[in-house]
């Protein structure tokens, strides 16, 4: 069984590198630029020939272009900032020689500001990146993507290491980046929110991550994730409200 890696990058000139060498075992790396002003391709270049420069779509329409390129059985999507490591690695083969399985759930360890955390938001997460190439294919969302399968899904050793967020000040960039987006995308589902509402999703999101799953457990850190992860949800939905108050005031 063969293996495609597929990256989308835009201006990573800072993670990829790392990210095309824990997976410089692949048969395939498939990159798909969106017109990088930075070294992105010319790093990527030392790795794979098959890096394609294309104007931004959406993460989820990006992301299967980038599908359309593989030619191999399997498939690996990476974000730049995401590093496979040693024991998801030893476990890919025998994964992917499972006849019954089109794709598969892998756990994350994710790095806030230099530490990843063990509780809280963050803490044990399982997200879908493995998977047959002709069992599954990314939605068209715009933001938050997600890959639908066909077919049996089943959980993965070993980890991806997610290296997310060096500094608050990278947290609150990302939020920013995602909030107009995600709002935009809530507000085409048809989905509403009020100044008051986007205040309440914050303070929950703060309570859920810190409280409910155990934030307090990662100590100083998991108490300003918690905070940092409030504050993004807020941000969202009061973007959300902005939308559709102009909406109604139309």
């Amino acid at each position: 069984m063969s293996l495609s890696v597929i990256i989308i990058a835009k201006n990573e000139a800072r993670d990829i590198e790392d990210c095309l060498r824990s997976v410089d075992f692949a048969d395939e790396i498939i990159v798909v630029d969106s017109e990088s002003t930075d070294e992105t391709c010319a790093i990527a270049e030392k790795y794979t020939p098959h890096v394609h420069s294309v104007p931004w779509k959406g993460f989820g329409p990006q992301k299967n272009h980038a599908l359309d390129l593989a030619t191999s059985d399997w498939i690996l999507s990476l974000d730049c900032d995401e590093r496979v490591s040693k024991q998801l690695r030893e476990q890919l083969t025998t994964a992917m020689a499972q006849p019954d399985v089109a794709a598969y759930m892998v756990r994350f360890r994710s790095s806030y500001c230099g530490h990843f955390m063990r509780f809280g938001d963050w803490g044990g997460e399982r997200k879908l990146r493995i998977f047959r190439r002709d069992a599954g294919r990314f939605d068209d969302a715009p933001v938050h993507e997600k890959i639908i399968i066909d077919g049996q899904v089943r959980t993965i050793g070993g980890t991806i290491d997610h290296y997310s967020v060096r500094s608050r000040a990278d947290m609150q960039a990302k939020a920013a980046q995602y909030a107009d987006l995600g709002a935009q995308a809530a507000f085409d589902a048809g989905r509403k929110a009020t100044r008051t509402s986007a205040m309440c999703r914050g303070a929950f999101a703060f309570l859920r991550g810190y409280i409910l799953k155990g934030g307090v457990l990662d100590g100083y850190r998991g108490f300003t994730l918690a905070i940092d992860i409030a504050s993004s949800t807020r941000r969202k939905h009061a973007a959300l409200a902005r939308l559709c108050k102009r909406t109604h005031e139309a």
